[in-house]
């Protein structure tokens, strides 16, 4: 009972914490739908995909929305005809930085690991927005949300209250479920894993270290803020700044409730498909950046 308990409160705690990032997400893209910034974001991505990209990865970092209050805007952007290689691209960057991100790993790790991080984020965003682009969007995009972007109207529909507030609340409950999902699966995770686990497994040195800390930086990250002083007391403990940084990209994008938002636009083996290839691509950044 007492775990129950645990799992529950912290459970209630991320979700209150995440809750207005997603009624803001959802309220900004159904805001979206009645302006013209679909159409003429659909006909620059159309037109310049080489710029469209690395433009999103930038874009993606300066971002100050979470993951939770991307979603909605990047589904709605989806539905009405935007192509999803920037979308994708937006998405991967915004979930592994943002400005905040960049300051308290600045002030916690020093700029040499902030500058590395803002760079290793921007080729990851860049590749896998390539990626995305020349893959056919049968085998990336959820067939459901293909389905309603073939129905969307292209012109912009007439403005009500009513329906700004029925549209609003349907694209709540979708992603929301899928939050509420990931959260509760976090939690249960954080609470049932012991912490002197990590520190055990992460501590001392070896190029295998890296691999690991990628591994387990999947299950076991906290909050992209909130894991900074634990990654600070392992460097002190002997983990190598290799490892460090291969933890720090892998872990925060690729916790349960980042993952189970971006499931709500994408199909599972492309989900799966972007997990294996950040932990890949967070392996080599580490490596590459030990040897420097």
């Amino acid at each position: 009972m007492p775990t129950l308990v645990a799992i529950l409160e912290l459970a209630a705690a991320s979700l209150w914490q995440y809750l207005p990032w997603v009624v803001l997400g959802v309220l900004v893209s159904e805001a979206l739908r009645y302006t013209a910034i679909s159409p003429v974001l659909e006909r620059g991505c159309r037109s310049h995909p080489a710029i469209a990209i690395p433009a999103s990865a930038l874009l993606g970092i300066v971002s100050p929305l979470c993951t939770y209050g991307t979603v909605p805007v990047v589904l709605q952007l989806l539905r009405a005809g935007v192509p999803i290689a920037p979308l994708a691209t937006f998405l991967s960057a915004s979930s592994l930085m943002n400005p905040q991100l960049m300051l308290l790993t600045w002030g916690g790790l020093g700029p040499k690991m902030a500058v590395a991080r803002v760079m290793v984020v921007f080729v990851f965003g860049v590749l896998f927005g390539a990626i995305t682009h020349f893959l056919p969007m049968r085998y990336s995009v959820q067939p459901k949300i293909r389905e309603e972007g073939k129905h969307c109207p292209k012109q912009r529909p007439p403005f009500t209250w009513p329906g700004f507030f029925k549209n609003s609340g349907k694209t709540l409950r979708y992603v929301g479920s899928y939050v509420v999902l990931g959260v509760l699966l976090a939690s249960i995770i954080e609470v049932l894993v012991p912490g002197r686990w990590v520190m055990a497994i992460f501590g001392g040195s070896g190029w295998y270290r890296i691999l690991l800390a990628a591994l387990l930086g999947v299950p076991l990250s906290a909050c992209g803020g909130g894991v900074i002083p634990l990654v600070s007391g392992l460097i002190g403990q002997g983990m190598s700044p290799g490892a460090a940084l291969a933890f720090l990209i892998a872990g925060p994008a690729t916790r349960i409730p980042p993952l189970m938002a971006l499931a709500t636009i994408v199909r599972p083996l492309f989900v799966i498909a972007y997990v294996v290839l950040l932990i890949a691509y967070s392996v080599l950044a580490g490596v590459v950046f030990g040897l420097l």
